[in-house]
Formats: C-alpha cells, structure tokens, sequence
C-alpha cells in the first residue's frame, strides 16, 4: 500500500501537494490514493496536465497498472481513453489543459482533480482551473518536479503554500522501493554533473536553459563569496533602482559595498513619487554614495522627482536601450564593444556576467582575480533564493547583426516568466556609471 512517507495525505485538505525529484514515488503514492478513493465514493477524478497529446501522455498506463498491482482487475473497467469503477460509478477523465481548454468545463462536478507534471501550469490555468474545482470536500492533487524557483506552481505551493495544503517533499531516498537500475543512472549523474543531480534527483529547482546568461553554479559560488575567498567590502555603496507603476509590477532596490551585495527591497503598489521618496530617504539613512536608477518609462517620473532634492545622494538615471558605453573599447581581443552588444543593458548585464563568472573560477578553482573584479551576495539578505533565481532566468538573445543582447521582458512573459525586478536593480548596482553618465573606462574596456 501506500509509501508511509506520504501518510500525511491521508487527511482531508484542500491542496495536497508532492514535489520532488526522480524515482521518489509521487506519482504511485497520488495513483494509489485515487484507486482507493474510487472503490469508495461516487465521484469524477480528472487528471489533468499541461499537455497531453495522447492517452499515452497521461498517468492512464500507471493508473492501469496500479489496479492490477493491488489485485484490483475484477472492480475497474479499464477502457482506451478512460477508467471507470463498476460498482461505485466513478470515473477518471484524462486531458491537457492548454490544447483542450473546452474540457476544463468537465471539472465542476469533480471530488478530486490530480494536475500532474505541474510544474508547467501558468498562473492563467490555475486561475482558471482552482475555482472550478468548487464541489463540497473536493480536493486538488499537484504532483510536479520543480524547475525553477520563479516558476507559478512552485511560488504557489512550495515558496507560499496556501493554508490548507499539505505539502510534502520526496525524493529517491524517501521511496523504499527506488529500484536499482535507476539508482546506478542516479550515481552516474551525481559523478558527471552536479548540478544536473540535484535538479533531477534531489528536486531542487535550477534555471531552465543553458542559454541563461548567468549560470546557477556560478551564482551560487558566489553566495558570502567573500567569505569564502576573504576579502572585505570596500569602496562606495551604490544602489541600483528598478522603477515600476502602480500595476502588479514590483519596485526594487539592491545595495552593494564594493563587490558585496548587502540588501534588498521589494514593494508593489505605489505611485513614483512615493517611491522615489521612499529610496532616496533610506539611500541617506543607509549612506548610500548613489543611486542608479532607470530613467525610462515611469522612471522619468523618478527622475523629475530626484531632481527636486537637495543633492546629497548623486542620483545617475539609466536608460537600458542607449548606445553601448565606450563602443571602440575591446571587449576581448578583435571585438570591440559596439560590435559585442547590441546596446547598454547588455553590456551591463555582461559586466555582472563576467563577474560571476570569474568568482566561480575563484571559489571552485583557485583562480585569482583583483576584488573589483569578483562579486559577492550576502546569503542574510531577505528573498535571497528569489533574488538568484531572478539572476538565472534571462536568457541570451542577438540582434539582426548578431550582436547579443537580453532577452526582452516580453519574451519572457511568454515563456511564463515574471518581469526580474530585483535582478535588473541588481544589474544597475553594478552600472559603472559616474555623475553625468561618465563611465569608468577601467570597468569596460577590456573585460
């Protein structure tokens, strides 16, 4: 019968929630559990996924073989596209949400709905999925392999569980019954990439393309790196400033010393004014030596309001689509930086890659670089693991004249990715901007 790590599911809840990594069991534990609601009451189990292009796409074989492992043949009719109980009546439906969204109607009268593979479902579908499911004592299954931190279902369920959800992490170690030909493929994957373990079999959730332009590792190398590598933050405190409106968009802040990040801020809701007010008082409180802050868009908005103050914290606006900063300058040796970058941002974001870059070499190699050169995120800063997510999800993209750039907030939406606040404020701490849009030619030529 059912794994005694998922005996918690046992009691009645709202969300019942299993996240985790390969071979943990999840899938037969949830399988099991829907059998046995099934021999019980009269009801319809949907199981629903992303997509599901066939039967085959589905958890019909698993369900199938469930039945037949529990010696359940003679009570289930065990049809091509669906599965029904003979003597209680209930049936399971089988269907991905985005290529057959009429099906989602077929939810209402449902007493358990097990959304597996969740990790793909948009904040959309679970809007538009959750209140369907409305019956009295229904419940909602989710079963998924985290992929990244930022993604909806793991902010949803695992960063800010609801209430009355019970949410329980397995991996391999957790399934008594983790057979042995996969424990060899999972020891061949912990020897070769250890990375790739982790996300697979120890669930954790990593960036979802080797075209991020920084690498997890690297970011997480970087983590109290100047602990690690012992060296002190020195030089000015500079805060970056990410402006949003009044929408659902997110202001954020994050403060360095040197090559330390120490702090970060977050708020939602607030006309520019009042957030420009906001930073530019705790920018005094925290002798910060300048801000950064973007210039464009709302940002102007910002900046009309800087300039009505008295001047004792420099505030250099930041337009993330100008012209690429000392384009003759080598950015390696034969490319030039109006040929390596398609525009500021770029370059900036680059400036940060490079940095993250050469602190994983440091930590992990011994490589040895001048401090300027490396950076460091203090691990106490609140939403850190966010923050780094943040850092690890664009993706590099490339002009019509195959110079690069950062993927556009809009491409990401797309890929159901929400707009990285704190990492672009991350980016502008580290704009090597003086007052007046002078730029340390130190800092940008030759990377």
């Amino acid at each position: 019968m059912i794994n005694k790590h998922f005996l918690p599911f046992a009691q009645p809840s709202r969300y019942k929630v299993a996240y985790g990594g390969r071979g943990s069991g999840k899938s037969w534990a949830f399988a099991e559990m829907a059998i046995e609601v099934a021999r019980r009451t009269k009801t319809t189990i949907p199981c629903v996924r992303e997509l599901q292009l066939s039967i085959v796409d589905s958890v019909h074989k698993l369900l199938a073989n469930t039945i037949a492992r529990l010696g359940y043949d003679d009570e289930f009719e065990v049809l091509k596209s669906t599965i029904v109980h003979k003597g209680t009546g209930t049936n399971f439906i089988f269907f991905g949400i985005k290529n057959d969204p009429a099906k989602i109607k077929s939810l209402e009268g449902a007493g358990i709905c097990w959304i597996e593979e969740a990790e793909s479902i948009t904040k959309e579908m679970w809007d538009t999925l959750i209140p369907t499911i409305r019956t009295e004592g229904s419940e909602i299954w989710v079963s998924f392999n985290p992929k990244n931190i930022l993604d909806e279902t793991y902010q949803r369920f695992i960063v800010q569980p609801p209430s009355n959800a019970i949410v329980i992490k397995a991996n391999f170690n957790n399934n008594p019954s983790f057979p042995d030909v996969l424990r060899e493929e999972m020891e061949q994957c912990k020897a070769r990439d250890g990375d790739l373990y982790r996300h697979i079999w120890e669930g954790e959730p990593v960036a979802d393309s080797e075209l991020a332009i920084i690498k997890p590792k690297w970011i997480e190398a970087a983590i109290d790196s100047h602990i690690k590598l012992g060296f002190d933050a020195v030089g000015q405190r500079i805060r970056g400033f990410d402006v949003a409106d009044e929408g659902e968009d997110a202001n954020a802040t994050v403060d360095r010393h040197g090559s330390v990040v120490f702090d970060m801020d977050e708020w939602r809701g607030q006309d520019v004014i009042y957030s420009a007010d906001k930073v530019y008082l705790s920018a005094q409180e925290n002798r910060i030596d300048k801000v950064i802050f973007d210039s464009i868009g709302v940002g102007a908005g910002v900046k009309a309001q800087f300039s009505r103050k008295d001047g004792r914290i420099p505030t250099v606006g930041f337009n993330a689509g100008g012209k690429v900063y000392l384009p003759e300058s080598l950015y390696m040796p034969g490319k030039k930086n109006k040929d390596m970058f398609s525009n500021i941002k770029a370059q900036v974001w680059w400036i940060v890659r490079d940095r993250f870059y050469k602190t994983w070499r440091a930590v992990e190699m011994g490589d040895k670089y001048p401090v300027d050169e490396l950076i460091s995120i203090n691990s106490k800063i609140k939403d850190v693991e966010y923050l780094n997510a943040e850092l690890s999800r664009p993706q590099v993209d490339y002009d019509q004249n195959g110079r690069v750039k950062v993927e556009s907030k809009k491409d990401m939406k797309k890929r159901g990715i929400p707009s990285p606040n704190k990492a672009d404020a991350f980016v502008m701490a580290f704009a090597p901007v003086q007052s007046g849009l002078n730029i340390n030619p130190a800092v940008l030529g030759g990377l």
